[in-house]
């Protein structure tokens, strides 16, 4: 149970090991105006795919700015770039880690919306996890970015990850736990009674 607790944490982790960061985006429309700056958006996330593939942390957190805030699922936040870095080293390179195996399929889900030189993104991510305890499980969830335009370059200031509270493989995990935990207990008693009735009549 504690691990599955403690997976939590990681989950939608932007800055993890062996991930495969596949952001696909709606086609680019001129109609829509801010192409040029659309554009770099784009590329913003390209290198966040270079960099998570390589395991570059100073790659990452180069194109965050100084000031990022970053939300994760099991709602901790990471203020700043050396608060984000010590999530990834915490998470990642511990002793014992959590996580065998990782991957990531994030998708846009539109394009972003302007706000003067701030600009917000959303969409999608289907992660695929192997922990080192053996459970493999699939995670649905949904991501969104507000980026900000300084000097002619645009930076991630906030990331924010959610998933549902209701529905996701680590509470369904955990329930099936709880019956067959019950059952067991069920069986067990019955076969505790069934042996107290034969010692009476042996008696």
């Amino acid at each position: 149970m504690r691990n599955l607790l403690r997976c939590s944490l990681i989950a939608l982790l932007f800055l993890t090991h062996a991930v495969a960061w596949a952001a696909t985006a709606p086609p680019l429309d001129p109609a829509g105006g801010r192409v040029e700056d659309r554009q770099a958006l784009r590329v913003l996330l390209e290198r966040i795919e270079q960099a998570t593939a390589a395991l570059d942390i100073d790659a990452a957190t180069a194109l965050m700015h100084p000031d990022v805030i970053v939300t994760w699922q099991n709602a901790e936040v990471s203020k700043g770039l050396e608060q984000v870095r010590a999530y990834h080293d915490r998470m990642i390179k511990g002793a014992s880690p959590i996580v065998k195996n990782y991957s990531v399929k994030a998708n846009l889900g539109g394009p972003a919306v302007f706000y003067g030189d701030s600009a917000v993104a959303w969409g999608t991510t289907v992660e695929r996890f192997a922990l080192s305890d053996g459970l493999k499980f699939t995670l649905h969830a949904n991501w969104s970015t507000t980026m900000v335009k300084q000097d002619g370059e645009w930076k991630i200031a906030a990331l924010h990850f959610s998933t549902n509270l209701f529905d996701n493989p680590l509470l369904n995990n955990a329930e099936r736990l709880v019956w067959i935990a019950g059952l067991v207990g069920l069986l067990a008693g019955f076969l505790a009674a069934w042996l107290l009735s034969r010692l009476r009549k042996a008696r």
